[in-house]
């Protein structure tokens, strides 16, 4: 509202003086002069009296806007001289707010002043300086702040940078770099950066120059930043780098430099932001603090940061050694020891990168001597100014030189180690395992955390670490003295053996484990499970543990009588005392605690049992006398005096997991109430708790309180009523915690447990899902519940306190989709606490209430259909390779996996009706969800990886079962504008994933092969010709995917009635396409040539009707003599289908040896194969079945599309199966087919290796071998020299001479008979 002031009138008038002048065209020009005269005065004192921004906004709607359109309208009329008004307003001290009205207004523009005056620059400058520390307290000022600073910046950036040639351009610049040094300047000091400077870090959002300049502009400005950045204030010596680089972290980088590397960086590609960088460190002095924290920038924000990285080390190594360039040496050693401060996440460690660079014959450095010299002396000059851990690398690790050179890195060893004696480092004390990247850290305990890791590497691949065999080589004093002590400290042995035992057993039988050391490990094992078993235990333990239990009665009653906390702290400090005394001589520990939960640590159960018991009393005590919220720090204290006996840590850490894991139904309510305090407390108290790694896991170490989340688990009714009721109490008690310290939630609450608490509490409690989807306020006020009513009402009031639920804010708070899904995936039906009715609600609501409609950022799906079903997809193809966290195999066979799958099939309909006019590429999202799943492959000596595999490819056949089948395919639009099919995602599917989980009977499932054909059918009518488009589609199958028609021919009796069925149903036409009547003829002819009837082959793929044929005789039983009839037919008329009969009936007989059926099947297909075999005989071709070298042959064109890698290393078991049922004519006729030889000697290699890894489990297969073995000797003999060629004479005796010598001297009989 105008307020009635003089000022008000005093505008009035002067725009009343506007009007009348505006009114007044045709007076004099005298008159006029005088009038523009005094309305240059009445501007200016109209603009002195809104020189705050507020104030001009109240009254812009009235004397301001008069007055700006008057003056425009002056302006307009060739009377206005905006020239005079700048030069009275330059007088009184212009402020920025007011100029940005002006210009806005095309009054006054910025460019005019700048052109007008040179002191205008350094005004702006000021003025924006001034802007940006301005405090604006309401939403509006903020606003208008921000868009003044994005105007002038706008202008400032166009001038500057879009025409060089433009007059103001260097002005422009000049302002820019002034504010840019400003900023720099704020941020040279960890604690000195300011709200002003973040202000205008704001500048560089790419969305503040939306329109205003173009996109070359725009780069340029960022790319002139990006080199004012890295070239300010050079002032750091490469001494001082190296010494303080490992400061320079990511994690300890300033946030607002951070913040501005992320803005000035995002224009640009990583390969074009490091190649200005180093186009930048080749030109000019840098400061190497922000070279390298924007490297860190790189790494952390972008995953191809590390390829291009190294691309780039290699160069400079490459240009280093090329030139003798030491500065390049100094650039590539500081960038790649930056990127390694980043963790192994994003780059090697420095040790890995050293050994990689020089530590093999072929690197740069070993070329010559001057290379060799080159890289030494440069080593030897870093020395006075290296870290430690750099150092010791250099020596552990030493660059590859060759023996003429020796004496030089001798002596560069010799200076190092020098220098490591200075620093008072000893290279004996560095662990086996130790990573080097960067960190100044001296690891504590070393020899404890390298048994902690050997142990784990072991567990995992069943074989000792090759670091440990290293080191008992070349590193055997520390081996003998230290590593070999911490893994043989005596303790209680599992009944059952442990992954440590294991280790040690195999230790022992490598030779490692001197004998007296061992046996002294035994008897020291021994006398500790005696102590055990017999209640014995030193008197001096009994009497600490007495002490302790007065100690903690007296801490007790001090809680009953209201003690001060300044008493019960000098208590705690004497308890602490106490224990202290108990392990005097006892090392601190690991800084990381690993906890087995296969193995509790009961070395001191009495003394844990005793903490915790006394904790849980002295909580309950004190709440009589005060709630929690005002029981002071005493919980705080006590947990610290506990952390600070590492010792104990490890005891009490097992002993909370086993209590929560698997003793929960036992828990009384005070119980619950005293752990989940604990846990509140532990999680308060993180920064000083060491870390926990859970064994046997690949993930990282977490804190205590987070990882005893995990414990929780929620597969059951009992397990989710304990969860329930201890995430009720630690919510509240936290709650009450944070209001006694007037801190913040978070600083009590673990993000795993809330996480918990989301999942079971809106599962088990309907009524809490309104407030988690925040469709019930909020009571800010709300007090913490009262944990001795119904649980259930306490969870409803939990949700219902604005604190509590203002967590979910933060991601690491956020329960995702996906993790709500791995943990429905868990639980056991049978055993769930909701019905079946029950459960399909909460799903229901989950999934299409709650986190269909949650944004991506809070973990959900955006709204996006498909996005939900891609994650719920995901978790159903991870389910067999989740983490454990306690659960059992229940999860992958009485899982909630049904339900889900309802819910997906549901989803996926949603998209197909929906998805029907959206753009091509979006039917692909299901593709590559199941290929990005299915793209690693399985390790194939491992049978652990190769089965989980399995599971996985089954797992996809069942999500495929229940996709819509014309979600498979994409119809799109070619080139003449027709809509056709688009076959090639599910094409390579089939051939890259599917092929591999058919097994050797090298078909696709009858369900599979439907579903598939179906997707072909139902497509096509999508398609302006669906004939052709059917016909088109499976030609394309035919040559480039033939496993689908292969399947297909294998099950068409069933697959007729359906698919024509369906094609008539959705076309009206009675006649089946082109393809699919080929089948048709097909199977119809095979029928008739399997009675003994002749008739014409239809147009058709040999491999096809060798499909339908071999099909058809599986299903007739004929007779022997018919089948040889058949084959002499064919033998006669179509040899290309013999040979593919063979093929289906070699993998017939494979799959009968597999599934280990009768004899007599067994019998009848090996009687097939060698009836097939003996009139293949007069053509080599067969033998190419059993040729794994690639040849190009139509052949191994197709077995390399429809067999799967494993059926391929059968191959050899299946050819000599073949041989030994074979007469002795055709087996000596098969020994003269071309190439004979050389195939049975390969296959005999492959087959010996097959059994070898892979023990035959019965006498028939033993037998094959022991025959195989005869049928080689037999060839060898039979065989003239010819047989070989002389590189494959070679090859095989360079093989046989490790398999089997006598077969290695019967092919050296050939030698010396000369070769023609």
């Amino acid at each position: 509202m105008l307020r009635a002031t003089p000022d008000g009138e005093h505008s009035a008038r002067a725009a009343t003086t506007i009007t009348a002048l505006l009114a007044r065209r045709a007076v004099k020009r005298a008159a006029d002069d005088e009038a523009e005269q005094h309305l240059q005065e009445s501007c200016v004192k109209l603009l002195m009296r809104h020189q705050n921004t507020s104030e001009l906004l109240l009254e812009i709607t009235s004397d301001v806007c008069a007055l700006l359109k008057s003056a425009q309208a002056l302006v307009s009329a060739g009377i206005f001289s905006p020239e005079l008004l700048w030069q009275e307003y330059w007088k009184l001290q212009p402020v920025l707010e007011v100029i940005y009205h002006l210009h806005t207004h095309n009054i006054l523009t910025l460019d005019f002043m700048l052109e007008r005056d040179a002191a205008a620059s350094a005004w702006i400058t000021d003025q924006l300086k001034a802007l940006c520390a301005a405090m604006k307290t309401t939403p509006d000022d903020h606003q208008i702040q921000h868009q003044i600073l994005s105007t002038v910046v706008c202008v400032l950036v166009r001038r500057a940078f879009e025409d060089s040639g433009h007059k103001l351009s260097q002005t422009c610049c000049w302002i820019l770099d002034s504010m840019i040094s400003w900023l720099l300047d704020s941020l040279s000091v960890k604690g000195t950066e300011t709200s002003a400077a973040g202000f205008w870090v704001q500048v560089f959002d790419v969305s503040v120059f939306g329109g205003c300049v173009t996109e070359d502009t725009l780069q340029r400005f960022f790319t002139h930043t990006l080199m004012r950045v890295l070239t300010y204030q050079p002032i750091f010596k490469v001494s001082d780098v190296i010494a303080a680089q490992s400061e320079w972290s990511f994690a300890k980088t300033l946030p607002l430099l951070t913040a501005l590397f992320s803005k000035v960086c995002l224009v640009f590609s990583v390969e074009c932001v490091l190649s200005q960088m180093q186009q930048i460190l080749e030109t000019h002095e840098v400061n190497w603090r922000h070279v390298l924290s924007c490297l860190s920038h790189l790494l952390i924000y972008h995953s191809q940061t590390q390829r291009c990285l190294t691309d780039l080390l290699s160069r400079l190594l490459r240009s280093a050694f090329d030139r003798y360039d030491v500065e390049k040496m100094i650039t590539l050693f500081l960038l790649s020891r930056q990127a390694s401060l980043e963790g192994p996440a994003v780059f090697p460690s420095y040790s890995d990168w050293f050994k990689l660079s020089f530590g093999g014959s072929s690197g740069y450095h070993a070329k010559s001597k001057k290379s060799t010299v080159f890289l030494l002396k440069f080593l030897s000059d870093l020395v006075p100014y290296e870290p430690p851990q750099y150092l010791k690398v250099h020596v552990m690790h030493p660059p590859y030189i060759g023996g003429k050179y020796r004496s030089l890195l001798q002596e560069y060893v010799t200076l190092a180690k020098t220098r490591l004696r200075d620093l008072k480092v000893s290279l004996e004390e560095t662990g086996i395992f130790e990573v080097v990247n960067g960190s100044a850290g001296v690891v504590e305990c070393p020899a404890q955390q390298d048994v902690e890791k050997a142990v784990t590497l072991f567990l995992t691949t069943s074989k000792i670490p090759a670091t440990v065999i290293e080191a008992s080589i070349f590193r055997r004093l520390y081996f003998l003295s230290r590593f070999l002590p911490a893994l043989l400290s005596p303790r209680v042995l599992p009944v059952k053996s442990d992954a440590r035992m294991m280790f040690i057993e195999a230790l022992r039988k490598a030779d490692k484990i001197p004998g007296s050391l061992y046996t002294s490990y035994t008897e020291s094992c021994q006398r500790e499970t005696y102590r055990q078993k017999e209640g014995v235990c030193e008197s001096s333990e009994d009497d600490h543990l007495l002490v302790l239990q007065e100690q903690f009665l007296h801490l007790r009653r001090m809680m009953t009588d209201g003690a001060t906390d300044g008493d019960v702290c000098a208590q705690l400090s004497r308890i602490s005392l106490t224990l202290r005394n108990q392990r005097a001589g006892e090392e601190t520990g690991s800084d990381v605690i690993t906890l087995n939960r296969d193995s509790p640590d009961s070395a001191h159960a009495a003394v844990t049992s005793l903490i915790l018991q006394s904790f849980c009393l002295c909580l309950l005590d004190a709440s009589r006398v005060k709630p929690p919220n005002r029981q002071g720090s005493w919980p705080s204290v006590f947990v610290k005096v506990l952390l600070a006996h590492r010792w104990l840590v490890s005891a009490l850490i097992h002993r909370l997991w086993d209590l929560l894991q698997y003793q929960g139904s036992a828990l009384s309510a005070a119980h619950v109430l005293g752990l989940a305090a604990l846990q509140v407390e532990l999680h308060y108290c993180r920064l000083v708790c060491p870390p926990l790694q859970l064994m046997g896991s690949s993930a990282g170490a977490l804190s205590v309180s987070e990882c005893l989340s995990d414990a929780l688990i929620c597969s059951t009714r009992s397990h989710m009523a304990l969860c329930l009721r201890f995430c009720v109490a630690v919510l509240s008690y936290g709650l009450c915690r944070a209001s006694a310290q007037s801190e913040e939630l978070h600083n009590f609450i673990p993000g795993r447990l809330y996480k918990k608490a989301q999942y079971v509490m809106s599962r088990l409690v309907p009524e809490t899902r309104a407030h988690l989807s925040d469709e019930d306020e909020s009571d800010l006020h709300t007090d913490a519940p009262d944990l001795t009513g119904r649980v259930e009402e306490s969870a409803v009031a939990l949700w219902r306190n604005a604190q509590i639920r203002s967590l979910k804010k933060q991601p690491q708070y956020q329960l995702s989709f996906s993790e709500w899904l791995s943990s429905e995936l868990r639980v056991q039906r049978s055993r769930d606490a909701l019905t079946d009715l029950e459960r399909q609600e909460y799903e229901q609501w989950a999934c299409e209430q709650y986190y269909l409609h949650m944004s991506e950022h809070d973990g959900g799906c955006g709204g996006d259909v498909t996005r939900i079903c891609a994650r719920i997809i995901t978790a159903v193809l991870d389910r067999h390779t989740a983490s454990r966290t306690g659960g059992s195999s229940h999860e992958l066979t009485d899982g909630c996996l049904p339900d889900l799958l309802s819910i997906l099939q549901a989803l996926l309909y949603e998209v197909a009706v929906t998805q029907q006019n959206a753009s091509d590429e979006t039917g692909h999202f299901l593709w590559d969800v199941i290929d990005s799943r299915c793209s690693v492959t399985p390790d194939p000596d491992s049978i652990g990886h190769e089965l989980s595999y399995q599971r996985t490819l089954d797992d996809v056949s069942r999500v495929l079962s229940l996709v819509p089948p014309g979600m498979l395919l994409t119809v799109r639009i070619d080139r003449t504008g027709r809509r056709t099919l688009d076959c090639h995602r599910m094409m390579k599917h089939i051939s890259h994933v599917q092929r591999r989980a058919c097994g050797p009977a090298a078909l696709l499932s009858f369900q599979l092969t439907a579903h598939f054909l179906k997707a072909v059918v139902s497509g096509s009518v999508s398609c302006d010709c669906p004939a052709e488009a059917v016909n088109v589609c499976l030609s394309l199958f035919n040559t480039e995917c033939p496993l689908l028609p292969l399947s297909a021919a294998r099950w068409w009796t069933r697959l007729a009635a359906a698919v024509s069925s369906q094609w008539k149903r959705l076309t009206g036409l009675d006649a089946l396409p082109e393809q699919l009547q080929m089948l048709e003829d097909s199977h119809s002819w095979s029928r008739r040539a399997g009675a003994g009837c002749v008739s014409p082959v239809p147009s058709a793929p040999s491999w096809l009707l060798a499909a339908c044929l071999h099909a058809s005789l599986r299903r007739s039983d004929c007779e022997t003599e018919n089948v040889r009839r058949l084959v002499r037919q064919l033998h006669q008329t179509d040899r290309p289908v013999l040979l593919f009969l063979f093929v289906s009936s070699v993998t017939e007989l494979i799959s009968a040896h597999l599934s280990q059926q009768a004899a007599g099947c067994l019998e009848r297909v090996r009687d097939l194969s060698v009836c097939l075999l003996t009139h293949l005989l007069d053509d080599s071709d067969w033998l190419l079945l059993f040729d794994q070298s690639g040849s190009d042959h139509r052949l191994s064109h197709f077995l390399s599309r429809v067999m799967s890698r494993q059926t391929l290393r059968l191959m050899p078991f299946a050819f000599y199966s073949i041989l030994t049922g074979v007469g002795s004519e055709v087996l000596t006729g098969a020994m003269r087919s071309p190439g004979f030889l050389y195939s049975a000697a390969v296959s005999y290699r492959e087959l010996s290796r097959l059994f070898l890894n892979a023990p035959p489990s019965d006498g028939l297969q033993r037998q094959v071998l022991l025959e195989a073995r005869r049928i080689l000797m037999s060839s060898i003999s039979l065989s003239s020299p010819v047989c070989l060629t002389l590189s494959q004479r070679r090859q095989l005796q360079s093989e046989y001479d490790r398999l089997d010598s006598e077969i290695s001297a019967a092919l050296g009989s050939f030698r010396n008979t000369p070769l023609t």
